[in-house]
């Protein structure tokens, strides 16, 4: 990221929309503005829009935002490599194949991300395209850069090199919803978070992490639910 440029994260609530913007300095990662923009009353695309329309007008020209897709949204896998040794474009329709053919749904509805594990194997990540294309439409719509879209669970990863190794993880809390990462894996679901963070409380962002603590300026005021932008300013971090 350019140094005239901001990092924005965008994070779509139950109740409201989230984003964050930073800026890299010489002196590190610069808090520039933030924005909690409730939707009252039945969510509808219209107030969508004008919550990002809202964000638009307050953004620079020159600015990225990385979207939070969520993670219960994802389908997730672990495949073991081909038998046979493939080139690298073979290797992504194989994957994309057999990942379609377990899940039983046609290859054309889905988006696809991998990467290789340490353990000799892929770590595929599913969505369906139609949640990928909502996205993109909003962020269009509002005239907004969009630079990525990440499951929001898997941002949490990039709060993990400001922690000490021996912590395993961090996960985020929204009312009843849980999200949850790791350095190898991450998740959505409790019985995972029961099973990869088994204290939970001990690994919760806002009590045990400050989830601004990346940031070497902040402006003032900050947003009095602090804890509520976890998830946008991981998205936002990690981008810069």
């Amino acid at each position: 990221m350019t140094y005239s440029h901001w990092q924005a994260g965008l994070h779509f609530q139950q109740d409201s929309v989230v984003c964050v913007a930073l800026q890299r300095t010489r002196f590190g990662l610069a808090l520039r503005r933030w924005w909690q923009i409730p939707l009252a009353g039945e969510v509808t695309e219209p107030k969508v829009i004008a919550a990002l329309c809202k964000i638009r007008r307050e953004m620079p020209r020159y600015h990225r935002i990385a979207v939070a897709l969520p993670a219960a949204d994802t389908l997730q896998k672990q495949l073991p490599p081909p038998q046979m040794r493939l080139r690298e474009s073979e290797q992504v329709q194989w994957i994309v194949n057999t990942v379609s053919q377990q899940l039983e749904m046609p290859a054309n509805t889905l988006a696809f991300d991998f990467h290789d594990t340490d353990a000799n194997s892929y770590s595929v990540t599913a969505a369906r395209r139609r949640d990928i294309s909502l996205l993109q439409q909003r962020l269009r719509a509002a005239r907004l850069n969009l630079f990525a879209i990440t499951p929001d669970a898997c941002a949490l990863q990039n709060f993990l090199p400001w922690i000490s190794e021996a912590v395993p993880g961090l996960c985020w809390r929204e009312g009843d919803h849980w999200l949850w990462a790791t350095r190898e894996s991450w998740g959505s679901s409790a019985e995972q978070l029961d099973e990869f963070l088994p204290c939970t409380t001990q690994f919760l962002v806002g009590e045990t992490f400050n989830p601004w603590f990346p940031l070497n300026q902040l402006q003032p005021p900050l947003p009095e639910s602090g804890d509520a932008f976890a998830i946008a300013l991981a998205l936002a971090v990690g981008g810069s």
